[in-house]
């Protein structure tokens, strides 16, 4: 079990880090075309039409794959509301089931969204002004969202299978 975790550690390890830098770069990209489309429209007074739709795409794959790195890093938000109050293995089970239930979100997320992905109206769908498929951003969520899922199923292999004391909750 040790080989898996370690081998599941190093997977998302990596995937992590691309996926930064892809969000570093989407995120450089988005503010150079909206601070591009200010001059153009305020200061040359020829606005730019496209401008608008980068940004929301480009926010579209920040949102997800941020979640992703969010989510990997432990960085979500989430309330603590009583499990603070427990010690040991009741505080490990407590979260433990804690992760079930948000792994069963993020199944229901891939499993609805794969089947949006591949309805024919998704796959024919264009954006309006720069004409980019939206199956890219319609596939985007069930890939992002099996990747939140293999980093919840890490997560709770480590609460089970670790040293009691080495589980940082």
């Amino acid at each position: 079990m040790r080989k898996i975790l370690q081998g599941l550690d190093v997977f998302n390890k990596t995937a992590v880090k691309i996926t930064k830098w892809i969000v570093s770069a989407c995120i450089a990209a988005q503010i150079l075309i909206i601070f591009a489309g200010v001059i153009w429209r305020y200061f040359l007074n020829a606005p730019l039409s496209w401008v608008d739709e980068m940004a929301a795409l480009l926010l579209v794959l920040i949102a997800f794959m941020g979640c992703y790195v969010a989510l990997s890093d432990g960085k979500l938000a989430r309330i603590e509301l009583f499990i603070g109050c427990f010690k040991g293995i009741s505080k490990t089970t407590l979260y433990v089931v804690s992760e079930m239930m948000s792994l069963l979100m993020l199944l229901f997320v891939v499993v609805y969204g794969t089947k949006l992905f591949l309805l024919p109206t998704s796959l024919n769908q264009k954006t309006p002004g720069l004409y980019i498929p939206l199956s890219i951003f319609y596939g985007l969520i069930p890939v992002m969202f099996s990747l939140c899922s293999l980093a919840t199923v890490t997560r709770i292999l480590h609460y089970l299978f670790d040293k009691e004391d080495s589980v940082e909750c």
